[in-house]
């Protein structure tokens, strides 16, 4: 499997939404309305209870809200790009956040979900990549950006 055949474009999105909170609910909103989770009620609630334990605002822009709930059986990603940038997301280092990218896994999916994690942070460390995904226009802009930069990596 590679990365960016985890990648759809229905759930890809742009927000102008100022708040953490309310970008957070529309990576979940993509996700409920594809069905792609049985309960989406614990899937609020894990994603909003990993939050108030720490931030996943990883900096740089980026955070990478993050989940293993049972129900799921493939990972599961939804990116929102907020080019205003969501400034109460509490990052690591204080900056306003631009790309959230939300993974779900499943719970006996430890191995791929943390080579996927540990992946798309070192592809998103890269500013060009990450100043080329804020600028984008479109959602097939965003998985091109993406599959340019891991073609051929496979999550093995």
């Amino acid at each position: 499997m590679k990365l960016v055949e985890l990648l759809n474009k229905n759930l890809i999105c742009f927000s102008e939404l100022e708040k953490k909170q309310d970008n957070l609910n529309l990576l979940i909103q993509m996700i409920e309305k594809k069905n792609l989770v049985v309960d989406i009620n614990q899937l609020n609630e894990s994603i909003f209870e990993r939050e108030r334990l720490m931030s996943t605002g990883i900096g740089l822009g980026i955070a990478i809200p993050h989940v293993r709930i049972k129900e799921v059986d493939d990972i599961i990603i939804s990116i929102v790009i907020n080019k205003k940038g969501i400034k109460d997301y509490d990052s690591l280092d204080g900056l306003p956040v631009q790309i959230l990218i939300m993974i779900i896994a499943g719970d006996k999916q430890h191995r791929d979900y943390l080579i996927l994690l540990s992946r798309i942070v070192k592809m998103l460390k890269r500013e060009f990549v990450r100043k080329r995904i804020v600028e984008s226009n479109t959602e097939e802009d965003v998985i091109n950006l993406i599959s340019e930069n891991y073609n051929s990596d496979p999550l093995k």
